[in-house]
């Protein structure tokens, strides 16, 4: 699978500001079924599953969370990243007991359920290195994110 193409600067919130983690599901499901990448049922799925199964998961230099639905609610593969002014909490993955503070999000969405696994380890994976971290917490311009996240992603670190 390749994942650099799910990275599009239109999918990127920085710097955003802080609000209720409902509030925000709603806000960037809202966005994803206007750009049609998700359907109307995404919302509700994302919120029911966050629920079932939390996202939340501490990795070497910054805890971040990976909400995302069944590949029903999705219409066209993405990655859409939101990094927020202030923390919001989310279930550890690994620990629903613990709570994290979160600074990064990753709301995927895979047509394919097979990828999914795939793309939470490749994920997973990057995010326990200290550049590509320092790539998105210190990039201001979502174009050039794009740029370096794709950059990174083909090797290029």
């Amino acid at each position: 699978m390749e994942f650099k193409s799910l990275f599009s600067s239109k999918l990127m919130k920085l710097n955003h500001p802080s609000q209720s983690r409902k509030e925000l599901f709603a806000e960037v499901a809202e966005e994803l079924v206007s750009l049609r990448y998700v359907n109307a049922s995404y919302q509700e799925a994302l919120i029911e599953r966050e629920h079932s199964f939390p996202t939340g998961l501490r990795t070497s230099y910054c805890n971040i969370a990976i909400p995302h639905t069944d590949a029903v609610h999705v219409r066209t593969p993405f990655i859409y990243l939101v990094q927020l002014q202030d923390e919001l909490k989310f279930q550890n993955m690994g620990n629903s007991s613990e709570e994290l503070s979160v600074k990064l999000i990753f709301f995927l969405g895979i047509t394919e359920p097979k990828n999914q696994t795939i793309l939470l380890s490749t994920l997973m994976e990057h995010f326990q290195t200290e550049d590509f971290s320092r790539i998105i917490f210190e990039e201001k311009d979502t174009k050039q994110l794009e740029n370096k996240l794709n950059h990174y992603l083909m090797g290029g670190n």
